[in-house]
């Protein structure tokens, strides 16, 4: 009888035990570079950054993205990028403003069908006939004096070849480059370890309770910064993912059903 009592005193309390665990899981939700390796582990490496041009050619699939990973499978393998490539990424960096990528996709193959994805062709072409080839990506004439005005800083300086990155002040000098735009062509192109800050990382970190909502671009880059190694792999892959998490569940209208993160989040049902 007293063997029983205490089998079942151990059993209430291993229950209650387990209870209480899950409860503190959910009060205290993970850090940011916990949030990383949840979200690596739902969706793997996401090949980032697309280049357009090199579509189907070795270690990329039919969108561009690279298929090359680590043996962790922590992040996409780096690559040596061209100065072609150098300038795709910053051109789609400015393509992809206010757009969806599947339109700057469109303007990326006109772009590559009429052999304008150049930065000198870009700088001498005609605006109307720029503007035409980029019409899908929206916003085409404002987007035209955009990649003019970069093509040319980014010759004037010798940037392309890699051996020395812009300054981000003076790529935010640039008509048309916020710091959006400037942080993205920075770490895809140039491998700088800044923090790209987006929409969809405000949407779902406030969703998850370590954001206001309140707070301004540098104050959340600079949270990032503090929160994770000084990685560039790292940056480019964690944004990368959120703008995957945030098309796949946490959109607008959330789909919360299989969210890698729906037990942490305060607004799921």
């Amino acid at each position: 009888l007293i063997y029983t009592c205490v089998r079942k005193l151990f059993i209430l309390y291993a229950l209650y035990r387990q209870e209480l665990l899950c409860i503190l899981e959910i009060m205290i939700p993970p850090g940011i570079a916990e949030i990383y390796e949840i979200l690596l582990d739902a969706y793997g490496p996401q090949g980032w950054w697309p280049l357009y041009a090199l579509r189907g050619t070795e270690g990329r699939d039919d969108r561009g993205y690279s298929k090359k990973q680590t043996k962790r499978n922590k992040f996409s393998l780096s690559e040596k990028l061209s100065p072609l490539s150098r300038f795709e990424i910053a051109a789609g960096a400015v393509l992809t403003q206010n757009t969806a990528w599947t339109n700057v996709e469109k303007s990326l193959d006109r772009l590559v069908w009429s052999g304008l994805l150049d930065p000198e062709k870009i700088r001498d072409s005609s605006p109307e006939m720029l503007a035409e080839t980029i019409r899908s990506s929206g916003y085409y004439n404002q987007k035209v004096r955009k990649l003019k005005i970069l093509a040319s800083f980014l010759m004037d300086g010798d940037y392309l070849k890699g051996e020395q990155s812009p300054r981000r002040d003076d790529l935010l000098g640039l008509w048309g480059i916020g710091k959006e735009t400037a942080d993205s062509i920075l770490l895809y192109a140039f491998d700088v370890p800044l923090f790209v800050v987006d929409a969809y990382t405000k949407r779902i970190f406030k969703r998850l309770g370590l954001l206001t909502g309140n707070e301004d671009y540098d104050e959340i880059a600079l949270l990032f910064a503090d929160s994770l190694n000084r990685n560039t792999k790292v940056y480019q892959e964690y944004h990368a993912l959120i703008v995957k998490h945030a098309k796949e569940h946490c959109r607008k209208q959330a789909l919360c059903k299989g969210c890698a993160l729906r037990k942490y989040c305060l607004e799921a049902p």
